[in-house]
């Protein structure tokens, strides 16, 4: 019933709580599990002794136990991967209870075996909420989102040898970023799709040439690779972001231009990435560029994704009809023959 190393639940013992708190869940009061994995805890285990690696799991645990609201079951799930029951909490939530034991262990004083080989304590995770998933199926739900926490293809794709451009390697990757959106969180997949359409819809209507449609289909399928590393819980969040949380989102341009750096994209691909979400007034992110200063190509896909974003329903917001949202496309924000063509534009 319990873990004898960690003095929190088994494995065993949450799956026999399980469908009784499942019983209770309502869709206004859902039962989030959350998932949480030691990052690199199995590098670590290769420079430590078992004691010392005991010792980390140790404190792993009573960080998530501290963290823990009253209501939660703390268990261990596996060997490094502790677990959640969290009744009446929606899924944000439960994220949001991640981010902050994240900034918890990040601030923990390390013993001085951990400090001198170098070790940071943090933690991948993966969230699933019942209704509307099956209680059943929350197991493999919140497995499903740790595994692409952990690394996923966004992290493959940063480890793996640069393929040289031109190549099949390089078409390979572009086709392994579609599919990581495409698989991933049904929203920033949906996105994806309209804003690429909608991008080179409007890159045909301006005349642009086949090799810069080219370059901004390889932009627009990389633009938003790293949104769900970098917004975590803030992504779905039903109400205003705090300032910090609308920081980690402006990061994720710099994190994908980053990617687009790693594979030797041409610079003009890799400063659409970049500069996607600069506005001509100063206002976007992440360097607040003003007028010239932003790549043409780049206000085109900023223009896209901003349309797509208010066609799709957002947790504080419904969506927005097609001709409203041509009418809130503001004019200081993007160039006046990309609002021409986006308004030419029927549906897509």
């Amino acid at each position: 019933m319990t873990d004898l190393l960690t003095g929190l639940l088994s494995r065993h013992q949450l799956h026999i709580i399980l469908p009784e708190l499942a019983a209770e869940a309502r869709p206004t009061k859902p039962l989030s599990l959350l998932l949480l994995k030691l990052r690199d805890f199995q590098l670590w285990q290769n420079s430590l002794t078992p004691l010392a690696a005991d010792h980390l799991l140790k404190i792993s645990a009573d960080i998530i136990r501290q963290n823990a609201p009253r209501t939660a079951t703390c268990a261990r799930w596996s060997d490094s991967i502790f677990a959640l029951l969290l009744p009446a909490t929606p899924i944000w939530q439960a994220e949001t209870l991640a981010e902050n034991i994240r900034e918890t262990a990040a601030q923990t004083q390390m013993p001085a075996i951990f400090e001198y080989q170098g070790m940071s304590l943090d933690f991948c995770y993966g969230a699933a909420a019942s209704p509307p998933t099956e209680y059943s199926r929350l197991a493999a739900g919140a497995e499903e989102q740790l595994r692409h926490d952990e690394g996923g293809v966004f992290a493959e794709l940063m480890l793996c040898s640069p393929p040289l451009p031109d190549t099949p390697t390089l078409n390979a990757y572009i086709h392994l970023a579609s599919r990581y959106l495409g698989s991933g969180d049904p929203y920033l997949r949906r996105h994806h799709q309209l804003t690429e359409a909608y991008a080179l819809e409007i890159a045909r209507r301006l005349s642009l040439s086949e090799a810069a449609i080219t370059e901004l289909k390889t932009a627009a399928a990389l633009a938003d690779i790293a949104m769900t590393e970098a917004a975590g819980a803030a992504l779905h969040k039903p109400g205003p972001l705090t300032l910090a949380e609308y920081r980690r989102i402006q990061k994720h341009p710099v994190l994908a231009a980053q990617l687009c750096e790693s594979l030797f994209l041409p610079d003009s691909v890799t400063d659409i990435v970049r500069y996607h979400h600069e506005h001509i007034d100063g206002s976007g992110y992440p360097q607040g560029l003003e007028g010239a200063a932003i790549p043409f190509m780049a206000s085109i896909l900023g223009a896209a994704s901003s349309f797509a974003a208010m066609l799709l329903p957002r947790p504080y917001r419904p969506a927005k009809k097609i001709f409203a949202a041509k009418a809130a496309m503001k004019s200081d924000h993007w160039p006046e023959p990309v609002l021409r063509a986006l308004k030419s534009i029927v549906r897509i």
